[in-house]
């Protein structure tokens, strides 16, 4: 299905030290400026094990603050903005027939990690642009967490989840 989105393009790539960690594999950088607010955005794509691929944003003015995630634009411009991360999602799908994919819905400031607004938004979007015939959706509405894992990955790795799930405890005190 076709979203209307900004038009994005791709940075580079940033390869992980294989040492420190074995699991997060390179991470992606795509950019795209709003031609309603003219602010510029930064989309990451953490590449990890089994082709999975987490997706995060933000604005490039936040780049520096460690609440990135966390900070509200009010910019009123979200629909947009999720739909060129829906787009870059959808394009790495069809380069990639095996990837899965993941995000938080990272709590605004003043708000529990529980069933976040941006989660709660998120899930509305994914349902909407990815078929449950192609993919599982999982999530944990206590830590605002979703998952969408290709089926087709699951039939040949029943145990996807599982490991999923404790390599990123392991690797982020988050999910603890």
């Amino acid at each position: 299905m076709e979203v209307f989105h900004y038009p994005y393009r791709f940075i580079q790539r940033f390869d992980e030290d294989s040492l420190k960690n074995c699991f997060l594999k390179y991470k992606l950088l795509y950019t795209f400026k709003s031609t309603k607010s003219h602010q510029w955005y930064w989309v990451w794509v953490e590449v990890y094990e089994h082709d999975f691929y987490a997706i995060k944003f933000h604005l490039k003015a936040h780049r520096h603050s460690p609440d990135k995630y966390n900070l509200m634009t009010g910019l009123n411009e979200a629909r947009p903005v999720i739909n060129t991360c829906i787009a870059i999602m959808q394009e790495i799908s069809y380069i990639n027939p095996h990837s899965s994919f993941g995000f938080i819905g990272a709590n605004m400031q003043d708000e529990s990690d529980i069933n976040t607004k941006r989660f709660r938004v998120y899930r509305r979007f994914m349902a909407t642009y990815f078929t449950e015939q192609i993919f599982g959706h999982y999530f944990n509405i206590h830590k605002s967490t979703y998952l969408l894992i290709r089926k087709s990955e699951l039939e040949i790795y029943p145990e996807l989840l599982t490991e999923l799930d404790t390599k990123f405890k392991i690797l982020y005190s988050y999910f603890d």
